[in-house]
C-alpha cells in the first residue's frame, strides 16, 4: 500500500491552522464501499484507493471512496 504522509500548511486566509480536508476513516470507507476491512486494505494495497496517514491513522479521501463505489463495486 502506498501511504502518503499528509501535513497541511497554515491556511492564513481563514485563520485555521489546517484547512479542512474531507477524509474518512477505514470504518466509514468500508460502509461506503460495502466491504470489510481486509477488502478495503486490498483495494489500497492494489492501488485502487489512495490511503493517507495522519498522525498514525489511515484515512481515505471521501471523494475517492465515492468514485470507487460508483465505478466498480
Amino acid at each position: 500500500m502506498t501511504m502518503i504522509q499528509v501535513t497541511a500548511p497554515d491556511d492564513r486566509s481563514t485563520g485555521r491552522a489546517h484547512p479542512e480536508i474531507d477524509l474518512v476513516g477505514p470504518l466509514e470507507a468500508c460502509e461506503m464501499l460495502v466491504v470489510d476491512e481486509a477488502q478495503l486494505l486490498d483495494l489500497a494495497n492494489g492501488g485502487q484507493l489512495a490511503a493517507y496517514r495522519l498522525g498514525g491513522h489511515i484515512r481515505f479521501r471521501s471523494a475517492d471512496v465515492r468514485s470507487l463505489a460508483r465505478s466498480c463495486l
